[in-house]
């Protein structure tokens, strides 16, 4: 690794890499207290990016949409995207918002300002968040992105705002990027969040994972959703999800795999355990090259979960899927299955 306003010496994905290159990506932080800071950090940062000739994404969650429309509207250079149906699994966005983005625009330097956590946002999706800001130190360091995250210093969690500066190179306050003191590596970061799984209920439903049994395992862990008022499209979802993580385990996994399903505080938990490890941080959040036919399986359970967990301890790989059941959901899901199959990634509306 180079050192600070050096170039990066390694251009593999998933090395950590300069935090502050001459090039690539360059990802800020910007503490905000109040709706006027909110606008005017959006404002500024679009005005520069247009100054600039390079193109801007504006990817807020919903209740934000109506602050900076009107600051956008007149703008037909400029996407407007909900952050709320875009990232409502943390692990999805480099995928399916920041990686499109870039990539529809070869060979030109691009600029987006976003949140990605937000006060209301469910408690269980914090962690989460913020091993998003870590992994985009990874997987897009390469990229030539100007990113600005925006967050509430007035009602997020002290512990969070901390995690946020140990995930941004750079903070930014009154107009004004500086080195974060605390910014840490991303594979630091991603150790310090990494926990142990809670254990599946007493409860839970179990099926050994076997090819010749994938249908009945699609079968059962339909039937534990249908039961717990999950609907006949998530269940879809969950069916192509569950057979995807078996299927990893049958060709990847070292030896027997298990899959469970409960139901749980709101949401329809699927999990499928076995032996192996699975050691790249970025699998399943950065697509494959176009001519690879391998791993687009996890990439795929991200965009049609809510949340996923991946946890590897002695030797055994758990990937765990969350739907939230429909009581739970307070913005639309994401994507169906068929959409997902079908199509590429999801691309923000123009204004």
């Amino acid at each position: 690794m180079s050192g600070a306003g050096g170039r990066p010496r390694d251009g593999r994905a998933g090395v950590d890499r300069s935090p502050f290159p001459e090039d690539g990506l360059r990802h800020e932080a910007l503490f905000y207290t109040d709706d006027r800071d909110y606008h005017a950090a959006v404002r500024r940062f679009v005005e520069a990016g247009r100054a600039a000739g390079e193109p801007v994404l504006v990817a807020v969650p919903t209740d934000r949409l109506r602050l900076v429309r009107p600051l956008l509207d007149p703008l037909d250079d400029v996407d407007l995207a909900d952050m709320a149906v875009l990232g409502r699994n943390p692990a999805a966005i480099i995928a399916t918002t920041l990686g499109d983005f870039v990539n529809r625009f070869p060979g030109r330097r691009v600029r987006v300002v976003g949140e990605s956590l937000w006060p209301d946002r469910r408690p269980a999706t914090h962690r989460h968040c913020v091993e998003h800001e870590a992994m985009i130190n990874l997987g897009l360091a390469d990229r030539p992105l100007t990113m600005r995250c925006l967050f509430d210093r007035s009602r997020l969690p002290a512990a969070t705002l901390a995690d946020i500066a140990r995930t941004h190179p750079w903070l930014v306050s009154g107009g004004v990027a500086r080195p974060s003191a605390g910014y840490r590596p991303p594979r630091a970061v991603l150790r310090r969040l990494a926990r142990p799984l809670p254990p599946p209920p007493d409860g839970a439903h179990a099926e050994p994972v076997r090819p010749e049994g994938l249908g009945a395992l699609r079968a059962a862990v339909a039937a534990v959703a249908e039961a717990a008022g999950l609907t006949a499209e998530r269940i879809d979802d969950l069916r192509i999800a569950v057979t995807e993580l078996a299927s990893n385990a049958l060709t990847h996994g070292a030896g027997p795999a298990i899959a469970r399903c409960w139901a749980a505080a709101g949401d329809l938990v699927c999990e499928v355990s076995g032996p192996g490890e699975l050691a790249d941080p970025l699998a399943g959040r950065i697509p494959p090259p176009v001519t690879g036919v391998r791993g687009r399986g996890l990439l795929l359970v991200h965009r049609l979960c809510d949340l996923v967990d991946v946890h590897v301890a002695d030797g055994v790989t758990t990937v765990r899927l969350h739907l939230e059941l429909p009581a739970a959901r307070l913005v639309p899901a994401p994507r169906s299955a068929p959409d997902a199959v079908q199509g590429g990634f999801v691309r923000p509306a123009p204004l």
